[in-house]
C-alpha cells in the first residue's frame, strides 16, 4: 500500500529497533508501524512476530491512543493486524488485544468524521458536536522516546514543529470558515476531502477485512451484532467510488445475513433500499455478491414484499439472461414466485414465455450440479411454481409448449418435469389441449419401467383429465390400458406401496367413478374393497379419508355400482362411523352419501335413521348436560339435581297434602288448599299421566300395598 512505499526495506533483525520507533513522535510511529507491517505482510515472519509480546502490546496501545491523530498510523497498524487474521492460528492474538472491538470505533469515528467533513464543504452550517469521549489536544499526554542507554529524560523537540510538519487535510477543513470562502477555496477544499476520502477508505476496507476473517468465531460475532456491526457497514456502504470496498461491505453483509438477530438488523435500517442501486454497476463481482445477500434476505417474507414493491422483479428477470448472474436470479425468483400475487406480476411480460423457453432448451438428466441443484433444477421449481397461476399456465401451454414439455417428460423420465405438466393439467382452460395425450399418459401409469415418483405425477395428471366435459370415453381408457387393475394393485395393503402413490390411486378410482359403465366395472373387480382396506389402514390421514369418501360418493350416483357397494362392502359401516369425524368437510362428504344410502331400499336406510337420530340426541344432551351444570354451580344451597330422574322418584315418598299443608303455613302467597286444587287441576288436565301412575284423588288413603304396586308401575314408567 502507499503508506509504506517510501519506507525502507524492513529487516526482522532489527525488529526491536522498530518498536522503539513506536515510543517517539508521530512521524517515527508511521515509519516504525510502516517497517513492521512490511515484515508481517510475508507469512513467514508471522509466528516470530507473534512471539513478541513487547510487538504487539506497543502496537496494540498505540493504536488506542494515537488513532485520532493519523489515518496512516492508524492504517498501518491495521493492516498489521489484518496479515494476522489471515490464519486462523493467530485469530487469538487479535482477541487477546481486543483489535476488533477498537477497529470498531475507528470506524465508527472515521464515519462520523467524514459526515463532518462532507458537510463543511457542501457549505452545510448544521453545528455538530465534538464526541464527548474524544479528549482535547491538550490533555493527551505526548509520549516519550526511549533512548537506547535505557535511562529516560525530556528530549528537547519542537513540538510545534513537529505538528507543523504532520498536519493534515483534516485540521484545515475543521479550522475553514464557513463564511467567507473563495471558490479556490472551496476547490482546494474539495481536493483536500477527496484526498482524505481515499486515505480513509484505504482504513475502512483492513479493518472491514479483519473483522471479517475474525467474525468465523460465532462468539466474536456476536460481541460484533451487540456493537452495531450491521449499521457501521451499512452507513460505509454510500461511498459508491471504491468498488472494492462496497465488494467488501456487501460480503461481509452477505455473511452475517444467515443469523435472524442481523437479519432484522439490516430490515430496520433500509437494507432493500441501500441495494437497490448497486444492481445496476457495471462491476460483476459487485452485482454478483449483491444478488447473494438479496437470495439470503428473500427467505423474510416481508423483505421479499419490500423487493417487490420497490420494483426489483424486472431486475432480477433481466439477470436471467446473463450467464454470470443466472443462477442467482433463478433462486430469488424461486423465492419471490411463492407468493400468488407475484406469481400474477410474471405473465405481465413474456418472462413465463421465455422462462418456458429456456427450460425446453436445457431440461435434460444431465444437468445437475454435484454441490447442490443447478441452474436447470431452480428454473423448473420456478415454472412449477409459477404453474399454479392460471394466466401463467395458459401461456406456458400455448404455441406447442405442452406438446414439447410432454415430450421431454416421457423422454427423461423426470417426475419434476411431470409435477409440471401435472399442474397445468388442473387448470380447466387446458384440460382440453391433453386429450390427445390420454393414452400416453395412461400407458405410463401402467409402465413398470418409470420410478414411483414419475407413475405419482402420471396419476394425478391422468385424474384431472379423466373428466366426463372434456369428451374423453373414461371406459374405453380404463379397458384398454388395463388401469383397474393396476390400481387395485397399488390399493392393495400387502403391497405397502408410497401413501402418496395410495393417495392418487384413491384419487383416480373416484375420477373413474364419474361414468357408469367404468364405476361398474370397478366395483365388479372389487374396487369397494380395495378402497376400504386401504381406508383401514390410512384412517389418520384426512386427505386419504377424504378422497376416499369422494369416491364413495362417485360410485353411489350409479345404482348399479351404489347396489354393489351398499351390499356387499363395509363402505356404509364406515360412513356411519366418519358422520361426527372432526374434519368438516368429510362430514359433510358422509352426509352426502349417506343420503343417497337412506333412500335405496335396504337395511342401511333405518340404521342411517337410527344413528343419525342419536347422534342428533347425543349433541342434545351434551348441551342440556352443560347448561344443568352452569346453572347449578350458582346456587350451592339448593340439595337437589337441576333435572330429576326416574332414581330419584322411585327412592322418595311423595308428601301428603297434610305434610304440604304444613309446608306452606309460613307462605303468604300460598296455601294447602291453593296447593290441593292446583294438583286436582293438573291431574284433570294430564289424566294419562295420572292413569299410567295410578295416583288417586284422595293421597291420604294409601295402604303399603298400594306403595308397593305404585313404585312397581313407576318403574314401568321410567
Amino acid at each position: 500500500m502507499s503508506p509504506i512505499e517510501s519506507v525502507p526495506v524492513a529487516v526482522l533483525n532489527r525488529i526491536d529497533d522498530y518498536v522503539e520507533l513506536l515510543y517517539d513522535d508521530i512521524p517515527e510511529k508511521i515509519k516504525g508501524s510502516a517497517l513492521i507491517l512490511q515484515l508481517a505482510r510475508n507469512p513467514d515472519n508471522l509466528i516470530e512476530l507473534a512471539r513478541n509480546e513487547a510487538l504487539l502490546s506497543a502496537l496494540s496501545r498505540v493504536l488506542r491512543e494515537e488513532w485520532k491523530r493519523s489515518i496512516e498510523l492508524s492504517t498501518n497498524i491495521v493492516y498489521t493486524f489484518f496479515c494476522f487474521s489471515t490464519y486462523i492460528e493467530f485469530h487469538s492474538v487479535i482477541i487477546q488485544y481486543k483489535i476488533g472491538s477498537l477497529c470498531m470505533d475507528v470506524i465508527d469515528y472515521e464515519l462520523k468524521r467524514y459526515d463532518q467533513w462532507k458537510e463543511k464543504v457542501e457549505g452545510k452550517k448544521q453545528v455538530i458536536t465534538p464526541d464527548k469521549n474524544e479528549l482535547p489536544k491538550s490533555r493527551i499526554p505526548e509520549p516519550k522516546r526511549r533512548p537506547k542507554s535505557g535511562t529516560w529524560a525530556v528530549t528537547d523537540v519542537n513540538i510545534q514543529k513537529t505538528r507543523s510538519i504532520v498536519s493534515s487535510y483534516h485540521e484545515d477543513l475543521c479550522h475553514a470558515s464557513d463564511e467567507f470562502l473563495s471558490k479556490s477555496d472551496e476547490e482546494q477544499l474539495k481536493r483536500k476531502l477527496k484526498t482524505l476520502s481515499k486515505r480513509q477508505e484505504q482504513l475502512l476496507r483492513v479493518a472491514f477485512y479483519m473483522l471479517l476473517n475474525i467474525a468465523d468465531n460465532v462468539k466474536v460475532e456476536e460481541k460484533m451484532h451487540k456493537k452495531d456491526i450491521v449499521g457501521l457497514l451499512i452507513g460505509a456502504m454510500e461511498r459508491h467510488s471504491n468498488i472494492d470496498l462496497l465488494i467488501l461491505i456487501v460480503s461481509f453483509l452477505q455473511k452475517l445475513s444467515i443469523f435472524i438477530e442481523n437479519k432484522n438488523a439490516m430490515a430496520s435500517k433500509g437494507i432493500i433500499e441501500k441495494l437497490a442501486p448497486l444492481l445496476d454497476s457495471p462491476n460483476a463481482d459487485l452485482v454478483n455478491v449483491t444478488l447473494k445477500l438479496l437470495f439470503n434476505l428473500t427467505f423474510d417474507t416481508k423483505l421479499r414484499n419490500k423487493m417487490i414493491k420497490i420494483n426489483l422483479l424486472p431486475k432480477f428477470i433481466q439477470f436471467t439472461s446473463d450467464d454470470k448472474h443466472i443462477n442467482l436470479a433463478m433462486k430469488i425468483l424461486y423465492h419471490l414466485s411463492m407468493d400468488d400475487r407475484v406469481k400474477q406480476m410474471f405473465t405481465q411480460s413474456d418472462c413465463v414465455k421465455l422462462l418456458t423457453d429456456m427450460l425446453l432448451l436445457n431440461v435434460n438428466s444431465e444437468a445437475r450440479c454435484e454441490s447442490g441443484p443447478g441452474t436447470t433444477d431452480v428454473l423448473l421449481a420456478l415454472c412449477v411454481n409459477l404453474s399454479w397461476s392460471e394466466r401463467a399456465a395458459q401461456q406456458m401451454s400455448a404455441e406447442g409448449r405442452l406438446r414439447e414439455l410432454l415430450a421431454r417428460a416421457f423422454r427423461h423420465r423426470n417426475a419434476v418435469l411431470m409435477k409440471l405438466v401435472r399442474n397445468l393439467s388442473h387448470h380447466p382452460q387446458n384440460k382440453a389441449l391433453f386429450v390427445e395425450f390420454v393414452g400416453d399418459i395412461a400407458g405410463a401409469v401402467t409402465s413398470d419401467e418409470a420410478s414411483e415418483e414419475f407413475v405419482i405425477e402420471c396419476m394425478g395428471t391422468l385424474s384431472n383429465i379423466l373428466n366426463l366435459n372434456n369428451n374423453i370415453d373414461i371406459y374405453a381408457v380404463v379397458e384398454r390400458y388395463n388401469l383397474i387393475p393396476c390400481i387395485l394393485k397399488i390399493l392393495d395393503p400387502v403391497n405397502q406401496r408410497d401413501p402418496e402413490l395410495v393417495l392418487e390411486a384413491v384419487v383416480a378410482a373416484g375420477a373413474m367413478g364419474a361414468e357408469e359403465r367404468a364405476a361398474a366395472a370397478l366395483v365388479t373387480a372389487g374396487g369397494g374393497e380395495a378402497l376400504v382396506a386401504a381406508l383401514r389402514q390410512r384412517q389418520a390421514d384426512d386427505d386419504h379419508v377424504l378422497q376416499t369418501v369422494f369416491a364413495f360418493r362417485q360410485l353411489l350416483s350409479h345404482p348399479r355400482a351404489a347396489q354393489y357397494l351398499v351390499s356387499s362392502t363395509e363402505a356404509p359401516a364406515y360412513l356411519i362411523d366418519l358422520m361426527q369425524d372432526k374434519n368438516v368437510e368429510i362430514r359433510k362428504m358422509c352426509d352426502s352419501c349417506l343420503d343417497i344410502i337412506s333412500q335405496m331400499q335396504n337395511e342401511w336406510a333405518a340404521r342411517i335413521k337410527l344413528e343419525r337420530f342419536r347422534c342428533h340426541n347425543g349433541q342434545w344432551l351434551s348441551v342440556v348436560e352443560t347448561l344443568g351444570a352452569e346453572g347449578g354451580a350458582g346456587d350451592a344451597s339448593d340439595d337437589l339435581p337441576p333435572y330429576l330422574s326416574a332414581e330419584y322418584l322411585t327412592t322418595h315418598r311423595l308428601t301428603t297434602s297434610d305434610s304440604q299443608i304444613s309446608l306452606n303455613d309460613d307462605s303468604d302467597s300460598f296455601s294447602g288448599e291453593a296447593d290441593f286444587n292446583r294438583a286436582n287441576s293438573r291431574n284433570t288436565q294430564d289424566g294419562q299421566s295420572d292413569e299410567l301412575l295410578g295416583l288417586s284423588d284422595s293421597l291420604s288413603g294409601k295402604t303399603s300395598e298400594d306403595d308397593t304396586q305404585f313404585t312397581k308401575k313407576l318403574n314401568v314408567f321410567a
